[in-house]
């Protein structure tokens, strides 16, 4: 490599690192932004549990408050419970009427949310069920066939008319495709203007998950450019 060609190099690496790091700070201004909001603006009594890793990000979880606010959500079922469960029980209580049925496969997690909804006066208005991980033997909740996983279907079966599906679970570390039972499972129980909110559709199994869904049940499907990703999709 001649000098010329290296000074090219280099210009290009020191352009793409400046990119790169405009993308950074604008993705963490944002959910800057939308932290300070939840936190000026939601009442909770303590904190909310760290928004980093595997949990919901603050620009979400904005969202479902504003959009069960707007909406005024009667029946909000989430998959997958956690700081998610908090905001959601929030928006139902500042509504002042609706209910949040979280199901989760961890005794661990459910206990933990347990606890911190009893910090935050909010008990009254989530159901949480423990719903542990059962062989799917039903062709209509299989995707790509194979063997799979999903919680046990029995736990859904008193619920009716979901006006919001919030899907953040089972995490995928249980088997492929682990969340495309959701709607196959719970389609006939939703209301006729139910959303399904898909989390973390920056991962291309989610994305095939939305669009099959999409696809099976004639729903509308969008994207927002979410930090981890949204799908969401309508009757």
């Amino acid at each position: 490599m001649n000098i010329e060609e290296l000074r090219k190099e280099t210009r290009f690496i020191s352009q793409k690192m400046s990119r790169d790091l405009v993308t950074v700070q604008n993705r963490l201004f944002t959910q800057l932004e939308s932290l300070m909001w939840i936190q000026n603006n939601i009442r909770l009594k303590y904190s909310l549990p760290p928004l980093r890793g595997w949990t919901a990000s603050p620009d979400v979880l904005l969202k479902l408050y504003e959009h069960v606010r707007y909406t005024k959500s009667e029946n909000i079922v989430e998959l997958g419970s956690g700081a998610s469960t908090l905001i959601l029980a929030a928006a139902v209580r500042d509504n002042g009427t609706g209910k949040v049925f979280s199901f989760d496969h961890d005794e661990n997690y459910l206990e933990e949310t347990r606890i911190e909804l009893e910090k935050n006066d909010l008990t009254d208005f989530v159901e949480l069920r423990l719903a542990k991980k059962s062989p799917v033997n039903d062709k209509a909740l299989l995707y790509k066939g194979g063997s799979h996983e999903w919680y046990n279907i029995i736990e859904f079966q008193t619920l009716e008319k979901i006006d919001l599906l919030w899907v953040d679970g089972p995490p995928q570390a249980i088997c492929a495709y682990s969340r495309f039972p959701a709607v196959p499972a719970l389609y006939e129980k939703m209301s006729s203007k139910a959303q399904v909110w898909m989390d973390d559709t920056i991962r291309k199994e989610e994305m095939e998950i939305c669009e099959e869904w999409a696809k099976q049940f004639s729903l509308s499907l969008r994207y927002l450019k979410l930090e981890k990703g949204l799908g969401i999709l309508s009757k």
